[in-house]
């Protein structure tokens, strides 16, 4: 199915994405398959788009201004279930301007996929949960081995294929400090710089639902700090170690600069902007704290054109907000361009996705004239829950 790509909105470079059926891995922490066992495919659908004339839904309009499509975020592309539809897929990938950002544990169909790409180098993100196979056997049972990927990983770096490993999701009982400093050494080793890091995230409601048999394999201690927050500093620490080790790291939120986005668009062209490029800005701009505007935001957000520049005829864009904030999607009824939905993200906190989610972003108890809350870009992380105001 391809369909445009909600769930990383001003996170990933990625507009659309095209998963297929459920991949068999079986990872215990695959959070697409929680609440839908069973997904499918829809590998004519997305072929026939390729090749429709007249731009009708937002999705079309992703397509046609030539933004990247993920390959894929919910199912792996190279499993013995999805590589022949995926290699299928790809005969039609070559003839478009898009870019394509490939995320995958690897596996069948993966060189052949490649070559049929032939000079169109899609960038490549491999999963690297664990370093230990004894590990990737329990969580990972369907995937090849973490030494397998590695192999891989390394293979395509010196074929000029800019590839990033992502620990993701990460916690200490997966990928202890002296496995994520191995892994940093040996990708160090071999000229690989781009590494992504996310924490497990495992929330209440989706312990509620997840099978005993689940729970057994991600094991107690990990759900345990999950469940006390844990994991989040653990991921804090290694973030900055990766950083402290020269590579160049991508981490939700991070109060750090960093130019991995810089570097997937300078491979796939035009790409959705992230957080990311606004966090650099402030770093750049604002070293010692300072109020920022929802123009500066704006500006910065919106600064690549195309979709972002756009009044949008269906009420489309709106959907961003129902998987981040459902309150903050009844609450707006009509979005018809992404500055309305930025202007959202950044005036409301509810919204998971709101910049004010940001550990360097403070609210203050300023408007400007159009009615927009000044926010304060802060040196300082705030880690808490509750952010004060800050008097201006």
């Amino acid at each position: 199915m391809l369909e445009r790509f909600i769930g990383g909105y001003l996170f990933h470079p990625g507009a659309l994405d095209y998963s297929g059926d459920t991949c068999r891995n079986s990872c215990a922490y695959c959070f697409a398959n929680i609440n839908q066992g069973n997904r499918e495919g829809n590998l004519s659908g997305a072929i026939r788009r390729f090749y429709k004339k007249e731009i009708i839904t937002y999705d079309d309009m992703l397509l046609k201004e030539g933004y990247p499509i993920v390959v894929s975020n919910r199912t792996d592309p190279f499993t013995p279930r999805n590589y022949r539809d995926t290699l299928a897929l790809f005969t039609h990938l070559r003839n478009i301007p898009n870019g394509i950002f490939i995320q995958t544990k690897c596996g069948p169909g993966m060189d052949e996929a490649l070559d049929i790409l032939e000079d169109k180098k899609p960038v490549v993100y491999i999963t690297v949960t664990t370093i230990r196979d004894e590990i990737a056997k329990v969580i990972e049972p369907g995937a090849p081995l973490p030494l397998e990927r590695l192999r891989i990983a390394k293979d395509l770096h010196k074929r000029g294929y800019l590839v990033l490993v992502a620990v993701n999701p990460c916690c200490e009982q997966w990928m202890p400090t002296k496995d994520l400093q191995a892994l940093c050494n040996e990708l160090k080793k071999s000229g690989m710089k781009h590494i992504c890091i996310e924490i497990l995230d495992i929330s209440r409601n989706r312990l509620k639902v997840l099978s005993q048999s689940r729970k057994d394999r991600i094991g107690e201690a990990a759900l345990t700090d999950c469940a006390s927050g844990r994991v989040r500093q653990y991921v804090r620490d290694c973030t900055q170690y990766l950083i402290g080790a020269g590579m160049i790291v991508a981490k939700r939120g991070m109060p750090f600069k960093s130019t991995f986005f810089d570097d997937i668009k300078a491979r796939l062209g035009k790409v959705m902007p992230t957080y990311q490029d606004f966090t650099n800005h402030c770093l750049d701009k604002h070293p010692d704290g300072s109020p920022v505007t929802f123009a500066e935001f704006e500006k910065v957000i919106c600064s690549g054109g195309g979709i972002f520049r756009k009044t949008i005829r269906q009420n489309t864009i709106r959907d961003y907000l129902l998987r981040s904030g459902f309150t903050s999607w009844k609450d707006n009824q009509e979005i018809h361009s992404h500055r309305e939905l930025l202007r959202v993200l950044w005036n409301d906190p509810r919204p998971r996705i709101s910049i004010q989610k940001h550990c360097l972003i403070r609210p203050t108890n300023k408007k400007d004239d159009e009615g927009n809350i000044i926010l304060y870009f802060d040196k300082v992380p705030n880690l808490g829950k509750k952010k004060g105001v800050i008097e201006l």
